[in-house]
């Protein structure tokens, strides 16, 4: 009686283990859930990852050590190269990267894949991120889905050389300036001396000028060219009176939209550059320079430009979603992305705001720098994109350099955009 009724009293103590404080008697490879029950077994798998280039140069901190503290029966195994072309070879590529403006082709290439139920499947919390930047993601996947998580965001600000400045005794850029006051201020730094020609201000393309009104070219909706307006239309006026200053027109059409990067690093003869993030391309440039406020158009204060960020997307081709996300997950924890802003110069777009606060704190070469400039300006939602943006933005890149050496008016240059775009998008989807 006494031996029974001990078997009954332990087996009740070995039920309140379990199902209370967890208790394992050794490890069965299988990890219980939430409510106690088992839940999958964890077996060993290789997840393979075409990823950005930072990504792969801090691959241990960002990848595989985070895996190890959680997941530890995930490897990854980074897959380099053009993703069209790894998939057209026929190697497998579960996780990628890449920038959500561009996601359109990730589309074209029938490779995107909804990760929403994965989220919560997973319990992923959909308020860690800013509503906008979701909002932008599901923008450009053409239906609505949600197609990637985002890693990274870019700023936009205003880049300056500081010896140009000095050199013609105008003072730096100020955080604030409108447009128009930074066109006066381009103004007075575009001189020759000394046997060279200094630029007074440049962009990368037209598009980051357009960017504040949240513009496409190509309609998502329709497929349709969508530049004839008034935001199309000031952009270019904008682009016209900087390179209408004496000294800042460039050698040719084709290179209106190209080259302010390195005039800026390392032909140093551009006194303001207005880009995205380009810290890591002045890490090792001996410009002296710094960052001040993105301009911005009176009508439209503080608003810097688009949402423009990154996402890690899982491919519909991967055979191991479940676990392709385990790595989204861990990628994304606070420990990889603190590593990241503190590190890499990322800005988060979760909102934790110890993000913001942590922001290049072991970057030695952004000490000293205005870098409060990055967070004032507002980023907003853009309209949705067509899988077909890019072949409308090189249009748009061409005719707006025909229209910078007036070979058109703005309102032709805009309606023969138009209709290139319509032709080259009409000979994509006939093919």
């Amino acid at each position: 009686m006494r031996n029974k009724l001990s078997l009954v009293m332990l087996s009740s103590l070995l039920s309140v283990c379990f199902a209370v404080s967890g208790c394992s008697t050794g490890s069965s490879g299988v990890k219980d859930n939430e409510e106690g029950k088992p839940a999958e077994e964890l077996k060993p798998v290789t997840i393979t990852m075409n990823v950005r280039s930072e990504i792969s140069e801090n691959w241990d901190e960002l990848i595989v050590n985070p895996l190890k503290k959680k997941y530890p029966h995930i490897t990854v195994k980074e897959v380099k190269g053009d993703l069209n072309e790894l998939i057209q070879r026929g190697e497998q590529v579960d996780l990628y990267t890449v920038a959500h403006v561009v996601a359109g082709r990730i589309v074209q290439m029938d490779l995107n894949y909804d990760i929403e139920p994965l989220m919560k499947k997973f319990k992923m919390d959909m308020s860690r991120f800013e509503p906008v930047v979701l909002e932008a993601v599901r923008g450009n996947s053409g239906n609505g889905q949600l197609i990637g998580l985002p890693f990274n965001l870019q700023f936009f600000a205003m880049y300056y050389n500081k010896d140009i400045f000095d050199m013609f005794g105008v003072p730096y850029p100020k955080d604030g300036l409108t447009w128009n006051e930074t066109v006066e201020l381009a103004k007075k730094v575009s001189r020759y001396h000394g046997g060279a020609q200094y630029l007074g201000f440049k962009t990368d393309q037209i598009h980051r000028l357009a960017d504040p009104f949240g513009v496409t070219p190509v309609d998502a909706k329709t497929d349709k060219a969508s530049v004839i307006n008034e935001s199309y239309k000031r952009a270019f006026e904008l682009s016209k009176l900087f390179f209408s200053i004496p000294g800042n027109m460039p050698a040719s059409p084709k290179d209106v939209n190209k080259n302010a990067l390195d005039q800026f690093r390392k032909d140093k003869n551009l006194a303001m550059y207005y880009a995205v993030n380009r810290f890591s391309n002045l890490k090792d440039s001996d410009v002296n320079w710094d960052i001040a406020q993105s301009p911005y158009y009176p009508d439209m204060p503080n608003v810097g430009g688009i949402v423009d960020s990154f996402i890690m997307g899982i491919t519909k081709t991967s055979q191991h979603k479940d676990d392709a996300f385990r790595v989204i997950e861990t990628f994304l924890s606070e420990q990889a992305q603190l590593f990241a802003v503190r590190s890499m110069g990322y800005i988060s777009p979760q909102v934790n705001p110890v993000y913001k606060d942590q922001y290049g704190a072991d970057i030695p070469y952004l000490k000293g720098k205005n870098i409060p400039a990055i967070f004032k300006n507002k980023i907003v939602s853009h309209q949705p994109y067509s899988i077909y943006r890019s072949q409308g933005m090189d249009v748009l890149y061409e005719v707006h350099g025909d229209y910078i050496f007036e070979q058109y008016d703005v309102n032709t240059a805009l309606r023969v955009t138009d209709e290139k775009i319509n032709q080259a998008v009409g000979a994509l989807k006939g093919k």
